[in-house]
């Protein structure tokens, strides 16, 4: 083979490498947030006198169980996003910007979350059993959560509840679809704390 066809193979081998490794996706991660980093007011607080708070996780979506972002584009179709993912899980997100709402909002730094060893006595348990947490971008997130509270005054009475959240997605870029989903959390911190509120005032 003569050198100048050797020669122009390469460089049209090279060529095709870098324009494969121009074009290859990268992964974006994404986090939700807590309410102090969502809003710049801070919320208004309901004073617990430090109680101390069990919040435990019964349930949550099998099919959230990845590290990629799904949305949910129809009632029976789910979308996996390959190259757009959550930082981490998104359960242990959710339950951890759920107790950092509720520590906020409830003006206690005694919020025990799952595989946490309480060292004080649990003044109220939470109880969430998440039905679903997803949404399309460019519409809404839905966030439908069971959840109860046990008192440790009352261990036999559960005040039970149920919440159906809906936020909607401002564009279809998958940011807007993250921060719609963190204010989902902070309204459900929202109605779990003014139960609690409520409860220890009754």
């Amino acid at each position: 083979m003569p050198p100048s066809l050797v020669f122009h193979c390469l460089v049209i081998l090279v060529a095709l490498l870098v324009t494969g490794c121009a074009s290859t996706p990268t992964y974006t991660f994404y986090t939700l947030s807590a309410m102090q980093a969502v809003d710049e007011k801070l919320p208004t607080v309901y004073r617990s006198n430090n109680a101390t708070i069990s919040v435990n996780l019964v349930s949550f979506p099998s099919y959230l169980d990845r590290p990629q972002i799904v949305t949910r584009p129809t009632a029976h179709t789910l979308v996996i996003h390959e190259f757009q993912r959550w930082g981490g899980s998104l359960e242990d997100d959710f339950m951890r910007v759920l107790g950092e709402n509720l520590s906020i909002l409830l003006n206690t730094q005694h919020i025990f979350l799952p595989r946490q060893n309480a060292s004080f006595t649990i003044d109220y348990r939470v109880a969430i059993d998440v039905k679903r947490f997803d949404g399309n971008l460019g519409e809404q997130i839905v966030l439908d959560v069971d959840w109860m509270i046990i008192t440790q005054e009352n261990k036999e009475r559960a005040v039970i509840r149920k919440s159906v959240i809906r936020e909607a997605v401002d564009s279809s870029d998958y940011e807007p679809l993250v921060s719609a989903k963190s204010k989902a959390v902070e309204k459900l911190s929202h109605e779990i704390a003014d139960l609690i509120w409520k409860i220890q005032n009754n």
